[in-house]
């Protein structure tokens, strides 16, 4: 599974009837690989051509079975991202 990340493929394996926020970055054309991914259980919940992937939720089963696809470069969790407010005192 080196398409995907340790920590997520643990959870996934430890929790296969729990849902995960993922991103799932593809290649070949976005639209056929949405269809795919829906197909395996995904549930596409935007898509990005910057970094040629989607954000989705599914089902560590389905996140797992994903990973023997060819064409899936990587999975990861989709966590929210925050900036951190300056902390100097002036």
């Amino acid at each position: 599974m080196k398409n995907l990340d340790p920590l997520l493929a643990r959870a996934a394996q430890e929790n296969p009837h729990e849902s995960f926020q993922v991103i799932v970055r593809v290649e070949g054309d976005l639209d056929t690989r949405q269809g795919q991914l829906e197909q395996c259980g995904f549930c596409i919940t935007r898509r990005s051509r910057l970094i040629h992937g989607f954000g989705a939720s599914a089902q560590g089963e389905a996140v797992l079975r994903a990973t023997n696809e060819d064409w899936v470069i990587s999975i990861e969790r989709d966590i929210e991202m925050r900036a951190q407010k300056d902390q100097e005192t002036h």
